[in-house]
């Protein structure tokens, strides 16, 4: 009896029109995140590839000219083989699981030139000194969908399991079968939900295969997908178990749950941007751009001076080819001054940007939203960490450039080809899959944690429930 009264649920609730529409909306509206995902993806893929491309095909160019020169069979200009046109192509690529969350890699640079002439302002432009906490509404992706959409319509499906019985009158009459309240209540839950979300699992599988872009760690990256959402289902299944258990009616039950949404989605994430921006501003980008233009004028008017320094520390340099210009020594000159006058701007900027992620470090724990959000984004590649690892990596690079071609410039020499062979193109080092497994495991124990005491708690007030009340 008690089977066939469970069997008669869930058949009802599938041909209901609500719970219908439900399931189509979901399915609906991942698919089409998915594949607009994945166009963002070929797109950003198919132009960080050109980029890479002209611009090796053009380093390849300058090598072949140096090494004409170098055998002595043509006659160069002071332009040719200059070091100061060495350019490499710094790229960050979508990583394997890029087009099911797009968050902060769609508004932070993906590419740069690593060349002598640049410096630390025109590398990347203003997107070093863009304020993180801007980034937090990315574009429309599978990941949105999951944090924002996929708790609605758990509410939509689950917040009368028991009120519409109240108000028929009709749950006594129900419980007089051999059936106990907490078993009926987790039942309709965990059945009606379950549906959602094995809809949702199925939609997303259906895109790792049909989206697979053929990256190595994809489907390793899509593990720690899918164990983040079984996590948050578990913590709203929960918290929606706790609601219906403790508010009588339908009404009041959806206006709570409703409540709730916006609280753990919008209103705290929005509070804690605010408190992390105004706690650690960023620096002044006109004062970053103030000190790099003084530095340059300086080093312009003082460069006979700056110039005769730098050859007295190196005297074996003294001796070049007086027939290449001056103002290649000059813009090297003046980007190393700008450099090293710019320095506390940018450990400022670092400071500020390491105390918002130590503050989301411990506020995300204020959202069960802002870890899942923060969890899709480091599980697809597009979260804030690996943006700033990409930049870090490029000044370095850039840094590294700039120390091996800088006495050349200076002395007004070329590189032998022997030497610049030894310079390596830009390589983006991903952090492993145990780092971001690592990250993760706090973050979700807390939401396994917070749904083990909402079950706890609902299990209590629905064994406790009086149905004469």
């Amino acid at each position: 009896m008690t089977g066939a009264i469970l069997y008669q649920e869930r058949l009802s609730f599938v041909t209901r029109g609500p719970a219908l529409i439900a399931v189509i909306l979901i399915a609906a509206t991942l698919i089409y995140a998915g594949f607009s995902g994945d166009q963002w993806r070929d797109a950003r893929l198919q132009s960080l590839e050109s980029f890479e491309a002209e611009q090796l095909q053009s380093l390849a160019e300058w090598r072949d000219t140096l090494a004409d020169i170098e055998a002595g069979t043509v006659e160069p200009s002071p332009f040719d083989g200059n070091p100061m046109s060495i350019s490499f192509p710094a790229v960050l690529l979508p990583s394997g699981l890029g087009d099911f969350a797009i968050g902060h890699a769609d508004l932070h640079p993906a590419s740069a030139t690593i060349s002598p002439w640049r410096n630390l302002s025109s590398v990347f432009g203003r997107y070093q000194f863009d304020n993180p906490t801007t980034l937090a509404s990315s574009r429309f992706d599978v990941a949105l969908v999951i944090v924002l959409l996929m708790p609605v319509l758990m509410i939509a499906v689950s917040f009368d399991v028991l009120a519409a019985d109240r108000s028929r009158g009709s749950l006594s009459m129900l419980m007089s079968f051999p059936i106990r309240l907490p078993r009926l209540a987790w039942t309709r839950l965990l059945f009606r939900n379950g549906l959602l979300w094995a809809t949702a699992i199925a939609v997303m599988l259906l895109l790792l295969f049909m989206n697979d872009a053929g990256g190595g760690d994809r489907y390793a990256r899509f593990g720690l997908w899918l164990a983040v959402c079984l996590a948050y289902a578990a913590f709203w299944t929960t918290l929606i178990a706790f609601c219906v258990a403790s508010v009588r009616t339908a009404t009041n039950a959806a206006a709570a749950l409703i409540a709730a949404w916006m609280l753990i989605t919008l209103a705290i994430p929005a509070t804690v941007a605010t408190v992390s921006e105004a706690a650690y501003p960023t620096p002044s980008r006109l004062a970053f751009l103030s000190e790099i233009r003084l530095a340059q004028g300086e080093t312009n008017r003082e460069l006979a001076d700056v110039t005769a320094g730098f050859l007295l520390d190196h005297p074996e340099l003294s001796v070049g080819d007086e027939s290449l210009p001056s103002y290649f020594r000059a813009a090297y000159l003046s980007n190393e001054a700008a450099r090293g006058n710019t320095r506390p701007i940018l450990e400022a900027y670092e400071a500020a940007r390491a105390g918002r992620a130590r503050t989301l470090g411990w506020a995300q724990y204020l959202s069960p939203s802002i870890i899942a959000q923060r969890l899709f984004n480091i599980a697809a590649g597009a979260d804030l960490e690996r943006q700033h690892r990409f930049q870090a990596q490029t000044r370095d690079a850039l840094q590294a450039l700039s120390a091996v071609v800088g006495p050349a410039v200076v002395s007004r020499n070329r590189l032998s080809v022997a030497e610049f062979d030894t310079l390596s193109p830009f390589r983006f080092e991903e952090r492993a899959l145990s780092g971001m497994v690592s990250a993760a495991v706090l973050p979700m124990a807390f939401l396994l944690l917070a749904s083990i005491v909402f079950g706890w708690l609902a299990q209590r007030r629905l064994a406790s429930v009086r149905l004469h009340e």
